[in-house]
C-alpha cells in the first residue's frame, strides 16, 4: 500500500477572546458546522449525536470554543500553505496573537477540528483508588462529562493532571493527508508546555475511539499513545452504549 500523500497545512489554536466579537461568532458558527458535519457522516466516532447537538443555540457553541478548561484546535488548508510549507506553531500556547489567529481562522478553508480538555489533578485519595483510570476523572455513570471551571494552580504544582482530547474530526476529503496528526502533535505539545508551566509533576493525556475503528487507533499509537482498555462502556446522549478503545499518553514533565 502506498505512503499517503502529506499536504502541506498547519494547526490554528481557537482563541478565546477577540476584539470583534462578530469575528468569534463566525468562528463558532464554523466550528459547528464542521462538528454537525461530523456528527451526521460519522456517528459512530461520537459519544453525542447529531439530533441533540443541532438543537444547540448559538451562545452554546460559543461557550464550546471559549470553555475555560478547552483548547480547540483547528487544521486548515488553503492556497497560502501550498507555496510556503506547513506553518504550525512550534508553541502553540505562546507565540501567536489571537487577532492573527482570528484573521487566519477566518481566511482559511477549515478541515479538521479536535479540543483538548484539562488539566484536571489526580488527587492523592484517587491515586490511591485500586484500577482507577485517567480516563475516570471525566466520566461519571458511564458519561462524559466536561469540566467548565479552572483548577487552582496550586492544586496542579507537583500533581499528576489529566487531559482528554474530544471531538476529534476530519472531513472525509482530507483524510490521510497529515491533517489529523498534525492535530495530534499540536494538542500534545500544548499539553506539555502547560503542564510544565503549572509544575506538575506527571500528565497523562486519554482519548477514546469506537472499537472497531483500527485506522484512528493506529493513528493515536503512531503518535505515542498506548491501548490501556479495549472495551470501555460509553453511554452517548441518545442513551445507547457502546465499548470503547481508550488510549493513554504519558509524560514526565516534572522539571
Amino acid at each position: 500500500m502506498a505512503a499517503p500523500h502529506l499536504n502541506s497545512g498547519e494547526v490554528i489554536l481557537i482563541p478565546k477572546t477577540s476584539a470583534s466579537p462578530a469575528h468569534l461568532e463566525s468562528i463558532a458558527e464554523r466550528y459547528k458546522n464542521i462538528r454537525l458535519h461530523g456528527l451526521k457522516v460519522d456517528p459512530e466516532s461520537f459519544s453525542s449525536t447529531y439530533e441533540y447537538e443541532s438543537q444547540f443555540s448559538p451562545d452554546i457553541w460559543l461557550s464550546r470554543i471559549q470553555n475555560p478548561l478547552g483548547k480547540t484546535f483547528v487544521a486548515v488548508l488553503d492556497s497560502d500553505t501550498e507555496s510556503h510549507g506547513q506553518r504550525n506553531n512550534p508553541h502553540p500556547l505562546e507565540t501567536e496573537s489571537a487577532h492573527d489567529a482570528v484573521q487566519r481562522l477566518l481566511g482559511k478553508n477549515w478541515v479538521g477540528i479536535a479540543t483538548l480538555i484539562g488539566p484536571v489533578p489526580l488527587s492523592s485519595e484517587d491515586a490511591g483508588v485500586a484500577g482507577l483510570k485517567p480516563w475516570d476523572a471525566f466520566i461519571k455513570d458511564g458519561t462524559y462529562q466536561i469540566p467548565s471551571s479552572l483548577v487552582e494552580p496550586d492544586d496542579l504544582k507537583g500533581a499528576h493532571i489529566i487531559y482528554v482530547i474530544v471531538g476529534m474530526f476530519v472531513l472525509p476529503h482530507g483524510r490521510r493527508k497529515g491533517h489529523a496528526r498534525r492535530l495530534l502533535e499540536a494538542i500534545i505539545k500544548a499539553a506539555e508546555e502547560e503542564a510544565k508551566v503549572f509544575s506538575a509533576s506527571k500528565t497523562s493525556i486519554t482519548v477514546q475511539t469506537e472499537a472497531g475503528i483500527v485506522g484512528a487507533q493506529q493513528l493515536y499509537e503512531r503518535v505515542g499513545f498506548e491501548v490501556w482498555d479495549d472495551a470501555v462502556l460509553i453511554e452517548n446522549q441518545g442513551g445507547e452504549s457502546s465499548h470503547a478503545v481508550s488510549l493513554v499518553m504519558e509524560m514526565d514533565t516534572k522539571i
